[in-house]
């Protein structure tokens, strides 16, 4: 990757952060208000969840700033960990905030209230599904550009609040006619949800730092790689992980043992550069295999 696309990275990265800590903020204030004019518990789970998107977001924040910190001699590999480990958090935050919303809504549903403001509660959350778009929005065309796991699971559990927020203008507009009962049976379904959400950022975060193999049309694009040269006569022992915007891409390439020093390792490059411009981000790894002739197996033994 160039200097100028790495800068670029960089301000996209910093723009989607900053944009989501202060989209969180705005919705906590709005949200705050208006829950404290209706005393819908749909509301208050949309705010809970709100002040937690506010604390991932500055985990986020906080953990992309260390991730674009350059490979230092104690971390070879760069800091791009640091996103999963903020991935993590945002699963315990948000795991914890579902826990909360539970009992709410077991509370509400045990004794039921009437709502009041119901009009400035679905306006509230018209406004939230408006900022929300646009941020996600914003955060979809940095990930495309990017690859940011941080940004991708900050985006996961806004795009979540569209489906919350359209639940909760359905609870208010319910509840405004005299079905009290709907607030608690939606605030229990926003929290379940929620909680579901917090699992799979955990679980993705997690396999993350457990260096869990790159999806599988990597294969495929690396054998179509190697298969485009002709001296190249197979490879093995493919090894793939993702640290925060960097894939780590290891293999050996089998080749005719009379070829020149000079000759492999040219063939080395071109497969190199080959898997590079698939994968700009990547660092690549090949190990020269020497062999008397091809193999009788296919170009991937998956060894």
């Amino acid at each position: 990757m160039n200097a100028d696309s790495e800068r670029q990275q960089r301000r996209l990265l910093t723009l989607a952060a900053s944009a989501s800590v202060a989209t969180a903020l705005v919705l906590i204030a709005v949200k705050t208000v208006a829950w404290m004019m209706t005393g819908s518990v749909s509301l208050l789970a949309s705010l809970v969840d709100s002040v937690m998107d506010s604390l991932a977001s500055l985990m986020n924040f906080a953990a992309i700033h260390y991730s674009l910190v350059p490979a230092d001699d104690e971390h070879r590999f760069g800091h791009g960990k640091a996103e999963a480990l903020a991935g993590l958090g945002q699963a315990v935050l948000i795991g914890g905030s579902a826990l909360f919303l539970l009992k709410e809504a077991v509370l509400k549903l045990i004794e039921p209230a009437p709502l009041e403001a119901t009009a400035l509660g679905v306006g509230v959350m018209v406004f939230s599904i408006l900022l929300t778009a646009l941020l996600l929005l914003l955060q979809r065309y940095v990930v495309r550009r990017t690859g940011s796991t941080a940004i991708d699971a900050d985006a996961l559990h806004y795009l979540s609040d569209l489906a919350v927020n359209l639940g909760i203008i359905f609870t208010l507009i319910v509840a405004g006619y005299g079905f009290e009962e709907v607030d608690g049976i939606v605030g229990l379904a926003i929290a379940l949800y929620i909680l579901r959400s917090a699992w799979k950022i955990g679980w993705d975060s997690t396999q993350l730092l457990l260096d869990h193999e790159l999806p599988g049309e990597v294969r495929d694009v690396i054998s179509a790689v190697v298969a485009e040269q002709e001296d190249a006569l197979g490879f093995h022992d493919l090894r793939t992980r993702q640290s925060g915007r960097t894939q780590f891409i290891q293999l050996h390439v089998d080749m005719d043992q009379n070829l020149s020093l000079r000759d492999a390792h040219d063939l080395g490059e071109r497969i190199r550069a080959g898997i590079v411009e698939h994968y700009p981000a990547a660092e690549v790894i090949i190990h020269h295999d020497p062999v008397a002739e091809r193999p009788h197996v296919p170009i991937d033994d998956h060894h």
